[in-house]
């Protein structure tokens, strides 16, 4: 199994989290393949140590097999300082990401990690992570999604201000969504996954009396998709379905809107949860927390998060190669 890592933005905690994640790893998880500049390589190594074994290699598609194989990254002749955000910082982050993605587009990888990069630094309208490898990939509808240990959530919307996301609700979006959801955890080998439906508004509306949008929009989808043969049910109202879902009662909950999703998640999986991103032709995760700035540098970050993330895409990865092993 072959994982790239793209190395995120070297004044945040993401070189510092995957050294401290690798040696947490059985040895033989997974052939590693780290896309990082060489002077942040170097300065992190010598910052916090490296307690693996790592090889150099020219790419994914040429290098040996096992343990931890190093993609330097040409320019940045100078390590950047911790701490301190740079568009220089973002132009590495984003170099890192386009060799590491582009690797696994062409296959010489079955999964990627990505660091955590500062969205503002990067530039050339960089939204986020899931967009660009979405629009590299050609993918028209990724998920945004995130795998805890109880609890599985996608995000119908994702990082918009909150009344853009209500604006963008719509009976279409939420048919394309839930049969995107379904279409790709059965590639992870789950058959009829439960879907759970959260609604928007308090109690699920109450009929119309506190918003209409079940009515409107998630009700007719929801039946229409049922219809078609997903088992999917809602919407049910945000402040229970969480909890169920955490207690086996669904697979997967689908959230209006970011905040909504991403608090029970947090609550419930503090350092468990991966961000998994469904839809590419390829497996990526990554930590469910940014560059951590403040924290840059001084060692004490928690790589518990990585770790997550890294074994995330080692499960996900095993389960799409069985599941296209079962297909034939």
């Amino acid at each position: 199994m072959k994982v790239g890592i793209a190395a995120g933005d070297p004044a945040g905690i993401g070189l510092e989290v995957v050294f401290k994640a690798l040696p947490r790893l059985p040895s033989d998880a997974a052939t590693w393949f780290l896309y990082v500049h060489r002077s942040d390589f170097e300065a992190c190594r010598e910052r916090f140590g490296l307690s693996v074994p790592w090889r150099l290699a020219k790419d994914a598609a040429d290098a040996a097999t096992g343990g931890l194989q190093v993609v330097f990254m040409k320019g940045g002749d100078s390590a950047l300082e911790p701490g301190r955000a740079s568009h220089e910082g973002g132009r590495r982050a984003l170099t890192a990401l386009e060799a590491a993605s582009g690797a696994a587009l062409a296959g010489a990888l079955d999964a990627l990690v990505t660091a955590p990069l500062g969205k503002r630094w990067v530039g050339n309208g960089f939204r986020d992570h899931t967009s660009f490898l979405a629009a590299r990939a050609g993918c028209d509808l990724p998920l945004m999604t995130f795998f805890a240990p109880t609890l599985k959530v996608v995000l119908a919307t994702t990082h918009h201000s909150l009344r853009g996301a209500l604006d963008a609700l719509s009976v279409d979006l939420y048919q394309r969504v839930l049969h995107a959801a379904a279409r790709a955890l059965s590639r992870l080998g789950m058959e009829r996954p439960r879907i759970a439906v959260a609604a928007v508004n308090p109690h699920a509306g109450e009929g119309g009396l506190f918003g209409d949008e079940e009515d409107a929009i998630l009700g007719p989808a929801v039946r229409s998709v049922r219809q078609a043969g997903v088992d999917v049910s809602g919407p049910h109202p945000a402040d229970s379905v969480y909890q169920r879902a955490h207690a086996g009662e669904f697979d997967l909950v689908v959230a209006p809107y970011h905040d909504q999703g991403l608090i029970p998640v947090k609550l419930m999986a503090p350092r468990s949860a991966s961000h998994v991103t469904l839809g590419l032709p390829y497996v990526r995760t990554s930590p469910d927390h940014g560059t951590a700035l403040d924290i840059a540098g001084r060692g004490v970050a928690d790589a518990g998060g990585m770790e997550a993330a890294m074994r995330c895409a080692v499960d996900l990865a095993h389960r799409t190669r069985a599941a296209r092993a079962a297909e034939g």
